[in-house]
């Protein structure tokens, strides 16, 4: 599918690509946290969906790949939550999240360097290891790393808003407190990746987020998107 619609060819062997993707089907997220019980989308959709989330940036941003190695975050979202196949998806909303933050994500690690020992190719092996590394350690001179993160985190908002935590059933304090996490977590990637690439790109950038926060606003969220996208780049300076 990623090589039909996206143009895509994942970094793995066909035998363990085929595994790697099936067992991403089995993965559900949202299911450990105090989300309704009929919330579905698997690791594999997360995958797909970043992979839309990727197409939309370069339309907004042109002039990405003379910044960016676009493959190398191809690449990185392909591999980003493999980890997961072995210990589930950790999802922030569970009560006892941040208690079990570090020791669930050193879990991940080691779930993925297992999972790559069936690599019989060193050199893919390495590879493979090397940009799930980067992806983890989040460097902030890592562009690559910094627009995956990005992706990860968009993709898991456009869901999160449309799916699970829906505005029009919130209080507004509750609106308020969901939208100003959501943007952390944009944040984060955002304000360090905007220091390393050219001003058409970071306006691209920019014009991207503003346009998705307009997106979230038709969720419940008109009052909480408006004054985000108003300050939006004061927010990211």
């Amino acid at each position: 599918m990623l090589e039909q619609y996206f143009g895509y060819q994942p970094p793995l062997p066909e035998k363990q690509q085929r595994g790697y993707e099936s067992a991403s089907h089995k993965v559900l997220r949202w299911q450990n946290g105090n989300w309704p019980d009929n919330i579905y989308e698997t690791d594999w959709d997360h995958v797909v969906g970043m992979f839309f989330v990727l197409s939309d940036i370069k339309r907004a941003c042109p002039t990405l790949s003379s910044d960016v190695d676009i493959e190398t975050a191809e690449h990185m979202i392909y591999l980003h939550d493999a980890g997961e196949i072995l210990v589930g998806d950790l999802t922030h909303n569970r009560d006892d999240y941040y208690d079990l933050y570090n020791r669930w994500k050193s879990r991940e690690r080691a779930a993925f360097r297992l999972l790559t020992k069936a690599i019989e190719d060193e050199g893919i092996k390495k590879q493979a290891r090397e940009l799930y590394k980067r992806y983890v350690v989040q460097d902030s001179s890592d562009k690559e790393a910094l627009l995956t993160r990005l992706i990860d985190m968009d993709q898991g908002s456009r869901f999160g808003f449309r799916n699970v935590f829906h505005g029009k059933g919130m209080r507004r304090a509750e609106r308020e407190m969901q939208f100003n996490h959501t943007m952390e977590l944009l944040a984060k990637p955002t304000k360090p990746l905007l220091k390393l690439v050219s001003p058409s790109t970071q306006e691209g950038l920019k014009n991207f987020l503003k346009d998705d926060l307009g997106r979230f606003s038709q969720h419940g969220y008109t009052r909480e998107a408006a004054y985000y996208i108003r300050n939006l780049d004061v927010i990211l300076q």
